[in-house]
C-alpha cells in the first residue's frame, strides 16, 4: 500500500470514529439502536455492570436499562458517556 493511500485510510477512519462519537453524544437513538427491541419488548435487561450517564445525571446499569428510561422518556433523556456520571 503506497504511504498516501495509508494517510488517507487513517484519515477516514479517524473521521469516522470521531464524527459517530459525536453523533451518539446526547442522543439516545443513536446509542439506543442494538437496545430498541429487548428495551421495549418486555424483556429484562441484562444484569451486565457496564455503567452509561445519563443527561439526567443519574448512572445506569447498563445501556439496556439507560435505553429503556430514556424511550419511557420520549427523548427528554440523553446519552452522556460511558462510565459512571
Amino acid at each position: 500500500m503506497k504511504p498516501s493511500s495509508s494517510l488517507l485510510l487513517l484519515v477516514t477512519v479517524a473521521y469516522l470514529f470521531l464524527f459517530t462519537e459525536a453523533v451518539s453524544q446526547g442522543d439516545p437513538q443513536a446509542f439506543c439502536r442494538n437496545y430498541e427491541k429487548p428495551a421495549t419488548g418486555g424483556k429484562p435487561c441484562p444484569r451486565i455492570h457496564k455503567p452509561v450517564c445519563g443527561s439526567d445525571g443519574q448512572t445506569y446499569l447498563n445501556g439496556c436499562e439507560f435505553c429503556k428510561a430514556a424511550m419511557k422518556k420520549n427523548g427528554e433523556l440523553g446519552f452522556q458517556h460511558n462510565g459512571k456520571c
